[in-house]
């Protein structure tokens, strides 16, 4: 078989615009992906918009996480989480170091970093929503109360945290699960 070349890697400025051609590209990917609709005005741009994230589809959130979440968004996230940049970057298992790197450099985050955040953004989305269906969302900060519920100890995990599964989609899958038991009334 033949061998195909390897990419040479861009500079540091060529990297940047690179990565948001990626996005650019996986937005217009993911909007004409095989049973999606028309991507609506709705669709996120930007991990900013939680809601968005959730209600997404998942060739939306592909799209996001290959092109790779830009890391000042990450330092972002972790600023409205107000949650301490220690703990919320061990539970997404990225080193501080790389991070400010990448944001030093307006780099984006590996697929699979990004996938972690993504994660993050779409329980994010779930809480919020919860909340709408359940009430007013008038005064309630969802990325606090997540932050905070995800240190506390909590009896369905045995007593562990639900911080420390969000650095595997699967832990984040489990996580999101309890937080639909919690809005149905089955959350023990």
């Amino acid at each position: 078989m033949k061998q195909l070349p390897s990419k040479p890697r861009a500079s540091t400025a060529k990297a940047s615009d690179a990565s948001k051609k990626l996005m650019r590209e996986a937005r217009r990917e993911a909007k004409l992906a095989p049973g999606t609709k028309k991507r609506s005005s709705s669709t996120p741009v930007s991990i900013a918009d939680y809601s968005g994230i959730f209600h997404s589809s998942p060739a939306i959130r592909v799209g996001l996480i290959r092109a790779g979440v830009p890391a000042a968004e990450v330092k972002r996230l972790q600023e409205e989480l107000d949650m301490p940049q220690a703990a919320f970057l061990r539970s997404m298992r990225l080193s501080t170091a790389t991070l400010n790197r990448k944001v030093s450099k307006h780099e984006s985050l590996s697929p699979e970093d990004s996938e972690r955040v993504i994660g993050m953004v779409k329980l994010i989305g779930q809480v919020k929503e919860m909340v709408r269906q359940s009430g007013e969302l008038k005064g309630f900060d969802p990325a606090k109360w997540l932050a905070g519920w995800l240190q506390q100890s909590v009896p369905a995990l045995g007593g562990s945290r639900p911080i420390d599964f969000m650095d595997t989609m699967e832990g984040q899958g489990m996580i999101a699960g309890l937080l639909a038991q919690m809005q149905s009334g089955a959350y023990a």
